[in-house]
């Protein structure tokens, strides 16, 4: 027994030098037979696949870039052509400070997508341009308001409602309400709105003088006494000038 247990430790470090990967990893010799076939199985078993390594690539690749793109331009839509919205039909407000309010539509801003709605969104005021006696010396006149704001009202139901485009038998478009299939009334005349005039007015008379000009003065004129005393003398200078005239008459008479 003696000697197989020496030739049995003579063996167990040869393997130790020879093969390095069969080094004791446990206490009192190696791994056994049974557990390396065990663990090489569960190796084969649960190895990572190739389509589970982690990688370094980017998650998503940047499209290529689209040939239609070179002639794509941003295209400004014409909501009120879009919605069936007209000059002269009768809206509800939907979101805002003036929600539940109607009007009659008075003028489309096609170009910024907004409406005016007569006696709705009065918050713009100014001086009268023309004051005088029986004029109101403020004027209030409509702010715009988006045209995704107001909704048209349908005849039947009195509800805001979307409208869609059918035609006749004649090839006349009307426009029909969704809510209750029938067809929209023709927008009411409108006629033009004297609060706008007087706007238009207003502006024209501010671009008329220099930006410097308008606002309070930048010079304390209360605090500086040069200014008046340039005032006082150019009211004698003309004071002197009146008077040698009318001396002047006085003499040929």
């Amino acid at each position: 027994f003696l000697v197989y247990s020496e030739l049995a430790s003579v063996m167990l470090r040869s393997l130790a030098r020879w093969a390095p990967h069969l080094k004791p990893r446990v206490k009192g010799g190696v791994i056994p037979f049974h557990q390396r076939i065990r663990k090489e199985e569960n190796e084969k078993r649960y190895r990572q696949l190739p389509f589970l390594r982690i990688s370094k690539e980017m998650s998503m690749w940047p499209s290529p870039p689209d040939p239609r793109d070179v002639d794509r331009k941003l295209v400004r839509i014409d909501l009120a052509k879009e919605m069936g919205v007209r000059v002269g039909d009768r809206v509800r407000v939907l979101y805002g400070s003036e929600k539940g309010k109607y009007g009659v539509i008075s003028r489309i801003l096609h170009d910024k997508n907004q409406v005016i709605v007569n006696g709705v969104s009065l918050k713009r005021s100014f001086w009268h341009p023309e004051p005088g006696p029986g004029k109101p010396s403020l004027v209030t006149v409509e702010c715009p308001i988006h045209i995704t704001n107001v909704a048209l009202i349908d005849p039947v139901t009195k509800q805001p409602t979307r409208v869609k485009r059918r035609y006749t038998m004649n090839g006349k478009g009307i426009r029909i309400s969704k809510v209750s299939g029938c067809a929209m009334p023709e927008p009411v005349p409108v006629g033009p709105n004297e609060r706008e005039l007087l706007w238009k007015k207003r502006e024209e008379n501010v671009l008329r003088h220099a930006k410097e000009r308008r606002g309070p003065p930048k010079e304390d004129i209360f605090g500086n006494k040069e200014h008046f005393k340039t005032l006082v003398r150019l009211v004698r200078e003309r004071r002197a000038v009146q008077s040698a005239r009318s001396q002047e008459v006085d003499d040929q008479l």
